[in-house]
């Protein structure tokens, strides 16, 4: 694999280097080179000088582009799968499952639907007086993007990020997590090979310094970042210095509301899944499960006998179900949270534990219960492989629990009672609610992905999401054969009476009082030539029918 810098289209080494190495075996997987201060410059300088070029060209053009890097994607998707398996650590199953499927289904959208994404939108005026005019919405890019993405899914989030900013006509600098560098460089790869122009797509893996360089340069217009509650701060410290725009996805706590009436076998299935898929390293897992009391004991008994059934082990061996955690940091996060519980009276009824000869950063899956609010593992995003469990007596108790909570970004409701499922979904606090499933949000196109509270601000993906990332301009014109408008210069009479009688006619609660006024402004029909078309008129006269 190339573990070379992408800029302006070349690759670019340098002598600072960084080694990639497996989460699960500790060996290498291969080198990468680091962009200095100068170079991140480069890279930001090649999307300045690529922004009119790539937000001028058709949408016939990038549409065929993103349909190319589809292409490509699918005929290396193997390939892709075991470099996300080997540097991140899940399952190949799941490399193609999430990350794999998931960017297909993103530039299959966008290729297909581009053009329904930017489209400008006709508005026609509420203000009768301002009829006359023709007004629409464009939608139109801010320039370059810096997209700053994750270890945790380290293809599907920056590709989704990137192809969103692409789309509306946003060039694009990927500075990807340095524990999963070389596959953000694979996803730089295809978009080369698919044929982007010169400097719209460049990939600078870089430290730290280098990366908040780029966060505080003038040309950066909006930064989009997925990442922690505290390097998000820091992020929107360093971009309020220029008023750059940001999109910020911060994580979740995300609940699993468990009803009475809900199919326990599927809820059970379920939450396994969706708490330990990717080792729990995602912001929209399953990280509680409040569970009715009628049904908690058979419904905890099933999910620790799922759990149990877990093999884990290397990647890339057939038949595991979940691999190492990818870094040995939040290996250490998730062994306090579980000591955190333990030391405060929960149970642990499965898991939890390193497994015997295994080199890398292994947890077992956890299952725990007799938890409450005071622990960590309830309250702080854990994001590993853990399921702790507490009982709820009434729907209001469950609806509590779930929003005492810093984060907001996904929920889901298990039950069989579409009233029931309604009634949560409106007052559970999410950017996303789904009944009966959970988390597949995210590889949705039409979705729209964020959250609330300290899971950040600013949404992506979808027609929604685009929205923040362009100059939402209102455009209006006016080509009525007047000299001036009523309002203008001079305020000589008639036209102060004509305001007056105008406000109450438009405005006047009760028929009497707008009957009144349209009589007193018969006299006027001055006011046509002082700059009221006749569109306008009929617009005002529709009103007075309407109330």
């Amino acid at each position: 694999m190339d573990g070379r810098l992408i800029i302006d289209n070349k690759r670019r080494e340098t002598k600072d280097k960084l080694v990639s190495k497996s989460p699960a075996t500790l060996e290498p997987v291969g080198e990468v080179s680091l962009a200095s201060s100068a170079e991140c410059r480069d890279a930001v300088l090649a999307a300045k000088h690529a922004f009119p070029l790539w937000r001028d060209l058709p949408l016939a053009g990038k549409k065929k582009i993103l349909r190319r890097a589809k292409a490509i994607l699918l005929a290396r998707s193997d390939e892709a799968a075991r470099l996300i398996s080997l540097e991140k650590g899940s399952p190949v199953m799941e490399s193609l499952a999430a990350e794999i499927l998931g960017s297909l289904e993103t530039l299959d959208y966008y290729g297909r639907h581009l053009d329904r994404a930017v489209r400008p939108k006709r508005s026609r005026p509420h203000q009768p007086l301002l009829a006359h005019k023709k007004s629409h919405f464009k939608f139109q890019p801010l320039g370059p993007t810096l997209v700053l993405s994750p270890w945790n899914f380290p293809f599907l989030i920056p590709l989704c990020d990137v192809v969103s900013a692409l789309s509306v006509g946003n060039t694009v600098v990927l500075r990807p997590s340095t524990s999963t560098p070389l596959v953000a460089l694979f996803l730089g790869e295809i978009f080369l090979e698919a044929g982007l122009p010169p400097g719209v797509l460049n990939v600078v893996n870089c430290r730290t310094a280098q990366a908040e360089e780029m966060i505080t340069d003038p040309e950066i217009q909006t930064v989009m970042f997925t990442g922690s509650v505290g390097t998000g701060k820091r992020i929107m410290e360093l971009a309020s210095r220029n008023l750059t725009n940001v999109v910020l996805e911060l994580g979740g706590k995300d609940p699993m509301v468990v009803c009475k009436d809900a199919d326990l076998e599927r809820a059970a299935r379920g939450a396994v899944w969706l708490a330990f898929m990717n080792s729990g390293q995602s912001c929209a897992s399953v990280e509680r499960v409040y569970v009715a009391e009628e049904i908690e004991k058979a419904f905890t008994e099933r999910v620790v006998e799922l759990a149990r059934s877990i093999k884990v082990g290397n990647p890339l061996e057939p038949g595991v179900d979940m691999g190492p955690m990818t870094t040995l940091g939040q290996l250490r996060v998730v062994e306090e949270h579980l000591q955190d519980a333990r030391s405060k009276g929960a149970a642990v009824l499965c898991g939890g534990e390193k497994p015997d000869g295994l080199p890398g950063y292994f947890i077992t899956p956890a299952v725990l219960n007799n938890v409450d609010h005071s622990m960590k593992i309830m309250t702080e995003e854990t994001f590993g492989p853990t399921l702790p469990i507490m009982t709820f007596y009434e729907l209001d108790d469950a609806v509590a629990l779930a929003n005492d909570c810093a984060y907001g970004l996904t929920a889901s409701v298990w039950t069989c009672n579409r009233k029931t499922a309604a009634w949560l979904a409106e007052r559970i606090e999410a950017g996303s609610v789904t009944v009966n499933d959970h988390m597949f949000s995210f590889t949705e196109p039409k979705a729209i992905w964020g959250g609330i509270k300290q899971t950040g601000m600013g949404r992506s993906h979808g027609p929604y999401g685009l929205h923040h990332l362009v100059n939402i301009k209102y455009v209006s014109s006016d080509f009525a054969r007047k000299k001036g408008l009523l309002w203008w210069f001079p305020y000589r009479d008639p036209k102060p009476r004509v305001i007056q009688n105008a406000l109450r006619l438009l405005h006047q609660d009760g028929m009497g009082g707008k009957l009144k006024a349209s009589l007193a402004l018969l006299p006027s029909l001055s006011m046509v030539r002082a700059g009221v078309s006749f569109k306008s008129l009929l617009k005002i006269a529709a009103r007075f029918f309407r109330r």
